[in-house]
């Protein structure tokens, strides 16, 4: 799901981030959103490992652990839903 998700966003996204930016500038507008898409990966799966770590090794434990990480990846979604539509409207 996730990875459908990110190829079907990833061109929309990257022109969206140049598309304001002088043609000069639109390399380093795009490596700092690459580099930030990065930064954010890896701090968001160190968060939700953080986050639902098992307290025991029992297949019941994992269950739950991943149970909590996907309600919790669920709860960002709807939050950054939140703040980007009202924001996009706006726009228009």
């Amino acid at each position: 799901m996730f990875s459908i998700g990110g190829g079907l966003l990833n061109t929309p996204i990257t022109t969206a981030v140049t598309a304001g930016v002088p043609a000069a500038d639109t390399g380093a507008a795009s490596g700092l959103m690459n580099t930030t898409e990065q930064v954010g990966a890896a701090l968001g799966l160190a968060a939700l490992i953080t986050a639902t770590v098992p307290s025991g090794s029992t297949a019941a434990g994992v269950a739950e652990g991943h149970s909590r990480a996907f309600c919790l990846i669920a709860a960002a979604m709807v939050a950054v839903a939140a703040v980007a539509l009202p924001a996009h409207r706006n726009r228009k």
